[in-house]
């Protein structure tokens, strides 16, 4: 088996700004491996997501693992978790950015989208509550601004 780094569906490569703390934290991931694995794949090192043995994880070893876990967590959960993939992390990363208002351009350029309308009609997902709560915030600025 041999790996490689597939391009993206526009063929462009773009650079995902990211917090410090993430930054951190993907550090401390990388550093908690027993076996260092510094693999150059298509001339690109410093993976951060490795098995124990030093090699790198497959997005369905990955999807396996997050549907593990979810279905422990299952066991004694009053609100259940039906499906978990990093898929599905994807669609919930995007709507909770877009709840906090990040900008809709930043995040069609984070998501890798060409168009604002993939990122909107298909990863921005509303529902009734969401709706009431911009309500809400709709109100407060309205009256910040009186």
């Amino acid at each position: 088996m041999q790996y490689h780094i597939s391009p993206t569906k526009t063929s462009n490569t773009r650079k995902i700004p990211i917090t410090e703390r993430v930054y951190e934290v993907l550090c401390k991931q990388r550093k908690s491996y027993f076996v260092y694995a510094d693999e150059y794949i298509d001339g690109k090192r410093n993976f951060v997501f490795h098995t124990q043995s030093g090699k790198l994880i497959k997005i369905t070893n990955f999807d396996s693992e997050l549907k593990r876990v979810a279905a422990v967590y299952n066991e004694t959960a009053i609100h259940k978790i039906d499906n978990l993939s990093c898929h599905i992390l994807r669609h919930t990363g995007c709507t909770r950015n877009a709840e906090k208002g990040m900008d809709m351009k930043v995040l069609q350029y984070m998501m890798g989208h060409a168009t604002p309308n993939i990122t909107n009609n298909i990863y921005n997902h509303v529902n009734e509550k969401r709706a009431q709560n911009e309500l809400l915030n709709m109100e407060k600025r309205w009256k910040n601004k009186a």
